[in-house]
């Protein structure tokens, strides 16, 4: 048996020794409750996830728990001062924080649950004091407040950046573009060959968060989460809290050791920090505490202190952030825009304007998960530092098909807007244009047929519009020999190119001899082609 075996059946013996201490104990109904709720909500999660793939995403709501996270609703109410229609979702979180306090963290979100798994596997030998320190009320712990308001008041001023960090945008991103594609590793059966740009980047991070919580519990919840910071302002005003009844408590401390959110029940609960796990409640051996309706203020302290100071300056950086991004970016043809207007930066068919659609894209990645051609990737630092992961086309890694629109139905906030194939294609009776991504190009210093006498139709062959955008011109030459051949040299159709990168994609040629610009794409009008009517 090797080493590596035995490091893992340890890991497994802690795990479960953990999970037996924290759910087979007297006192464990609330906490037998909970699980059963958080291994619904978990499987719940990941079956959505999982069918968000071409050919089982038929009808099933696959955005549901990015549609239901108040802070991706918010933001994008801020941004792009709409409301989509499934961010409505997001009312009935609201709603339960308000009645039952950030019972969401605990018991429906899948990182918070994650990280309590997390917490089982790779736990670390605590004393009690150590525990109770840990508990403890930190300035640390505040962060999460203040990555809030500068995510607010960045998407207020028009740069959409909540995704970057809310943890449902955070677990759907990391596990398309890390760890289902590392999965084919393991096994080929598992999940399809798929190469993600950052990958290793995203993964690492989420793997960062899991393992932090092997030396302070739930530290993600505690310190860095900003949904959990929206959701404790909001629980402030909830009616059901945690209530200890001072006549019963002999002060041993026990809520204390096993608190996740560090709220202090053995104090003055502190509402905006408790997660509800009900720990304290199952833990007490003297019934002192409950969970009641409208208890006494006394018992409890509304909101945790924020530095004034910090506050000011999460607010002023977080006006700052476009303005500043955006200079460093200029682009004098369209206003309000960043520079990447670079002419490699495609976006999915149907995105809406880029000032638009980075003031709407969560960075969640779903329509990269459901993109059958592995062609969008997410985005490095070709839209600047705002598009940071946002989606793009990258054409040697494959195509996008023109009978297909499965992101535009799987983006929760309407940055890709939904469309039909009849859209995509175009009515040549109505003169209704197709859905165009860009425009192809050729480099004849690369091209076969062009530069080095050699017969190759691929682009052509390849090329999906009806009639076809690339056609080519016969040619007969005379080569250095002496022998007469005829050629066929392709040209591009501007007028009937739609973008879609299938010739970039087959092209033979290790560095594409053709490839796409986002030049004439729908969604901008600067973009037009003079030469296009």
């Amino acid at each position: 048996m090797t080493d590596r075996v035995r490091r893992i059946q340890r890991r497994l013996r802690r795990a479960s020794k953990s999970f037996r201490a924290h759910y087979v104990t007297p006192h464990s109904t609330l906490k037998k409750v909970r699980l059963v709720y958080q291994v619904f909500f978990l499987a719940l999660f990941f079956t959505m996830l999982g069918v968000t793939t071409q050919g089982l995403i038929g009808g099933y709501p696959v955005s549901i728990f990015l549609e239901a996270s108040p802070l991706v609703a918010l933001g994008t109410i801020l941004s792009s001062r709409t409301l989509y229609m499934g961010l409505a979702w997001a009312g009935v979180i609201v709603g339960l924080t308000l009645v039952f306090g950030r019972i969401f963290c605990s018991w429906i979100c899948p990182l918070g649950i994650m990280n309590q798994i997390a917490g089982m596997i790779f736990p670390q030998k605590k004393t009690a004091d150590a525990l109770m320190e840990e508990n403890r009320p930190r300035p640390l712990y505040d962060l999460k407040y203040y990555l809030l308001a500068f995510f607010l008041v960045s998407a207020a001023f028009g740069s959409l950046q909540v995704g970057l960090m809310d943890p449902i945008c955070l677990v759907v991103r990391s596990f398309t573009t890390s760890i289902f594609p590392a999965a084919h590793e393991l096994s080929e059966d598992l999940y399809p060959q798929l190469n993600f740009n950052w990958g290793w980047v995203i993964g690492g991070l989420f793997l960062a968060i899991l393992v932090a919580n092997r030396f302070i519990t739930r530290f993600w919840c505690r310190a860095l989460c900003p949904l959990g910071a929206l959701l404790g302002v909001l629980s402030r005003f909830s009616v059901f809290r945690i209530h200890r009844d001072l006549d019963a408590c002999t002060n041993c401390n026990k809520c204390a050791e096993v608190c996740d959110g560090a709220a202090e029940p053995q104090a003055t609960t502190k509402q905006s920090e408790c997660l509800m796990c009900m720990n304290c409640i199952a833990e007490c051996p003297h019934d002192a505490l409950s969970y009641a309706f409208m208890p006494p203020k006394e018992g409890s302290e509304d909101m945790v202190e924020l530095g004034r100071r910090e506050m000011v300056g999460s607010i002023l950086a977080g006006a700052a952030f476009l303005p500043l991004n955006r200079a460093s970016h200029l682009n004098t043809r369209e206003e309000s825009l960043p520079k990447a207007y670079d002419s490699q930066l495609i976006r999915p068919p149907a995105s809406l304007p880029e000032s638009q659609f980075l003031a709407a894209c969560i960075k969640c990645d779903e329509c990269i998960k459901v993109c059958p051609t592995n062609v969008l990737q997410p985005a490095g630092f070709e839209a600047g530092l705002e598009g940071l992961w946002t989606p793009i086309a990258e054409y040697r890694l494959g195509n996008c098909l023109q009978r297909c629109n499965l992101c535009a139905e799987v983006c929760p906030t309407g940055a890709i807007q939904k469309f039909d194939i009849r859209d995509r294609l175009g009515d040549a009776e109505t003169g209704e244009k197709p859905i165009r991504m860009g425009t192809a190009f050729y480099d004849k210093g690369r091209c076969l047929p062009w530069s080095m006498d050699t017969h190759c139709v691929k682009c052509e062959e390849f090329c999906p519009t009806s009639p076809k955008a690339i056609w080519s011109i016969e040619l007969t030459k005379v080569t250095r020999a002496g022998e007469s051949i005829t050629l066929q040299q392709p040209r591009v159709d501007i007028d009937l190119c739609i973008g879609c990168g299938s010739c970039e994609w087959a092209c033979p040629v290790s560095e594409p001899a053709v490839y796409v610009t986002n030049a004439h794409e729908s969604r901008a009008e600067n973009k037009r082609l003079k030469l296009v009517g």
